[in-house]
């Protein structure tokens, strides 16, 4: 809501600096926006915004998201650490290599200030795929908006940087397929329940006007 219809956007220089992001990020998301028919390009003069966001795109669409979060954070709390246990019992180094696989992607596609909802959603589906037990794997993939949902909130309210907060979630993603590697379900179960106990926190500290609004 800061910039009008008519005015320009920041510049890709700017825009990547204020959200530490990469210039191929902000090349989609102007892409996608343009497609949206919410801004326009003009060669030579920058994006300028043709038309106002619908609702889904406003902060009362975050806010809504929040609120939901504790709900499907504790549903996926009675569910994923049993999921990553099993895993630790059960895991095939097929799994294994799945696991961390993802984790890589994962890993450098943040580092390099890229979207990865659906990576961080991937891993998770892989840990429940190592459990051999086809009902988490249902469980995930139920929740697999609320988890994307999750990691965009927890990059938009943080109070950390997108650097910080992507180291902590690569190291909490380590530290489960460590557990599962060498096959220790208590320790599995435990950084798994951490971690989402994280995901929580990185979402409850919001920024204060939007922690206001909630």
């Amino acid at each position: 809501g800061q910039i009008q219809e008519g005015e320009p956007l920041p510049s890709e220089n700017e825009l990547c600096a204020l959200f530490e992001i990469s210039r191929p990020v902000v090349r989609e998301a102007l892409k996608r926006l343009r497609e949206q028919g919410l801004i326009v390009s003009r060669r030579g003069s920058g994006s300028f915004v043709q038309r106002r966001p619908p609702p889904d795109l406003s902060s009362a669409e975050v806010v809504r998201k929040r609120r939901k979060m504790p709900d499907n954070l504790e549903f996926r709390s009675a569910i994923e650490p049993q999921a990553a246990a099993l895993a630790a019992e059960r895991r095939l180094e097929s799994d294994l290599e799945a696991i961390q696989e993802v984790l890589d992607r994962y890993a450098r596609v943040t580092l390099e200030g890229g979207p990865a909802s659906h990576l961080d959603y991937c891993f998770h589906l892989t840990v429940a795929m190592a459990s051999h037990n086809r009902r988490f794997v249902d469980a995930i993939q139920t929740v697999e908006q609320d988890i994307s949902h999750g990691v965009d909130l927890s990059r938009f309210l943080s109070r950390f940087t997108h650097l910080e907060r992507s180291r902590s979630v690569i190291a909490d993603h380590i530290r489960i397929l460590t557990a599962i590697r060498q096959r220790r379900p208590e320790e599995a179960r435990r950084a798994m329940r951490a971690h989402l106990e994280n995901t929580r926190r990185r979402i409850s500290d919001a920024q204060p006007a939007l922690a206001e609004s909630a």
